[in-house]
């Protein structure tokens, strides 16, 4: 069984460490959940460790504890995460598309004796399927379509249809040596995660009879999400998937989760940062060679993804430290950029000044540390545990907002937010919008006859605009958070009275919706008396009403 913690030194430290960590010299032969050597035996790496003892500026009472926090924040990781591993067989069947004129460079691949390798031109492929250990290459020759079967294909500066299938590798990008050794190794099975959970109840694409969201598919940059356009059901290819978690970042409900940090182990892991600036850092950004000083109560915050940050962990994080965060990426998705903006924007409303800050090289982190911000006002705490993502974004804002009135911002084209207006002349309290809402922003409330709407959990889907019979009655405003008391609160839409059955005495639907049935059909039914009447009836007296007139027909003779 694996020991918890291990930390290999190359030079001796001026300081013990926590008793619960291991300290050797070089590598034994046991196990362990997480070390800050890659040369021993452990489930994670976290290069996060040495990178904060090299830099950081803390007292030393504090590096203990802080660097104790760093192997517990990987190990919560590890215990709460919601991968499941999967492996892939990969037989022999190698494809090397180049031309004749860079055939050399493939020479020692080719002379591999482990693989079975063929080559073609890049112009004869027109289309490629499937994934790592079953791929389809689609071929034209002499205007005829051709169709080959390989486990991995290595195509130099492939274009971008290609490269959204595992089992494609590009030496343009990774480097000969490196595609080289990574098709060799996948010989012996190629392993993968499962990087999201899907939550099929509150998907804002899923059988939808419109097609009114499916940003993850959009966002994806391979072929792990796909939309099922006559069913609207997406369909995942974990084998596919990078584990960048974009989708995730630009899901409206929260249906999408990331499996390496779900959002009930980021809500436990953000506690380690009470009153510490967190430093975000994807696995993508090397730390190895970043020396940098690190102020006091600086402690890094090591992920896997760089791309599934939303708006509901940025404010969460702020709330619990109550200090700026730093997100030290080269790159930012369009989901985890929308949602910084988004943040920034409301803490410039609230405090003056932003609370999110991007750095994407050494020069922009130095920059970015010498900024840093405190806002121990916002500091906030709740029980995140069953909360989605909506909710959670949605009480903290709240509470940030509190009784203020900080004007109207903009969501931008990848995080949706927005309100609804509803014309109560028109409404007839039919309910079509309330069954259309999978996130119980709109609600109905028997006890009082009314139609609620809580803006702030509301996805701005635009679903029960659709669904809406009523015209001119129901209208979304779009992409908008406003900024007060009211925005966070359910809000009474539309309210009506009952109607009593004209029989019975029972109430039994919305007094407009009676009307409005009865106003329509009267016209139809040739001045029916009868069947006039039963129009005003509950559903247990309409059919006795119209019998009872039949009975009563037939005995006088008619």
């Amino acid at each position: 069984m694996a020991s918890e913690y291990l930390f290999i030194v190359d030079k001796k430290l001026e300081y013990p460490l926590d008793e619960s960590i291991k300290v050797l010299s070089d590598a034994d032969d046991s196990s362990y959940i997480v070390s800050n050597s890659p040369l021993c035996d452990t489930q994670i790496y976290a290069p996060e460790i040495n990178f904060y003892i090299q830099n950081s500026t803390d007292k030393i009472v504090d590096k203990i504890k802080n660097i104790k926090a760093l192997y517990d924040i990987r190990s919560l990781e590890f215990d709460l995460a919601k991968h499941m591993d999967f492996k892939e067989e990969v037989n022999d069947k190698l494809l090397i598309v180049t031309d004749d004129e860079k055939i050399s460079s493939y020479k020692d691949i080719l002379k591999n004796d482990k693989f079975t390798s063929i080559t073609l031109p890049p112009e004869t492929i027109i289309d490629i399927n499937g994934h790592i250990g079953d791929l389809k290459v689609t071929l034209k020759k002499d205007d005829t379509d051709y169709e080959i079967a390989c486990s991995q294909i290595i195509w130099e500066d492939a274009p971008k249809f290609a490269m959204k299938q595992s089992g494609v590798f590009d030496p343009k990008e990774l480097g000969f040596e490196e595609v080289f050794r990574r098709v060799e190794d996948n010989l012996d099975g190629y392993e993968y995660k499962n990087f999201i959970v899907y939550d099929s109840s509150i998907c804002q694409y899923h059988e939808r009879n419109e097609e009114i969201c499916g940003k993850c598919a959009e966002v994806c940059p391979t072929v792990s999400i796909l939309k099922e356009d006559e069913t609207k059901h997406l369909i995942f290819s974990d084998i596919d998937c990078h584990g960048c978690g974009g989708c995730v970042s630009v899901c409206p409900s929260g249906a999408l989760d990331y499996t390496q940090l779900p959002r009930s182990a980021f809500s436990e892991i953000k506690e380690f940062y009470k009153d510490k600036v967190a430093l975000i850092i994807p696995r993508k950004m090397s730390l190895e060679n970043l020396h940098i000083e690190l102020p006091q109560n600086t402690l890094p915050l090591a992920i896997e993804g760089e791309k599934f940050l939303h708006e509901a962990h940025f404010l969460s994080l702020l709330q619990t430290s109550g200090k700026s965060v730093i997100f030290y990426s080269d790159f930012i998705s369009k989901g985890t950029g929308d949602a910084i903006a988004l943040v920034n924007e409301i803490f410039k409303r609230k405090y003056d000044k932003p609370a999110i800050f991007i750095a994407k090289d050494k020069q922009e982190l130095e920059d970015a540390l010498s900024e840093v911000e405190s806002f121990p006002e916002c500091k906030y705490g709740i029980n995140e545990s069953d909360l989605r993502k909506r909710e959670i974004f949605s009480a903290r804002l709240a509470h940030l907002v509190g009784d203020d009135d900080l004007g109207i911002v903009k969501t931008g084209e990848h995080i949706h937010y927005g309100n609804i207006t509803i014309n109560t002349e028109a409404c007839t309290l039919c309910l079509s919008c309330v069954g259309a809402c999978n996130v119980k922003a709109l609600t109905a409330h028997p006890e009082d006859n009314t139609l609620r709407f809580n803006p702030s959990i509301c996805t701005n889907c635009t679903y029960c605009e659709v669904v809406c019979p009523e015209k001119d009655c129901l209208s979304v405003q779009r992409d908008e958070i406003a900024l007060n008391p009211n925005y966070f609160k359910q809000n009474i839409m539309a309210k009506d009275e009952l109607f009593k059955c004209v029989e019975c005495g029972v109430e039994f639907a919305p007094k407009k919706a009676v009307e409005k049935i009865a106003n329509m059909m009267i016209p139809k039914l040739g001045g029916d008396e009868v069947r006039i009447r039963a129009l005003y009836c509950c559903a247990d007296c309409k059919p006795k009403v119209i019998l009872q007139a039949q009975i009563d027909k037939e005995a006088r003779g008619k």
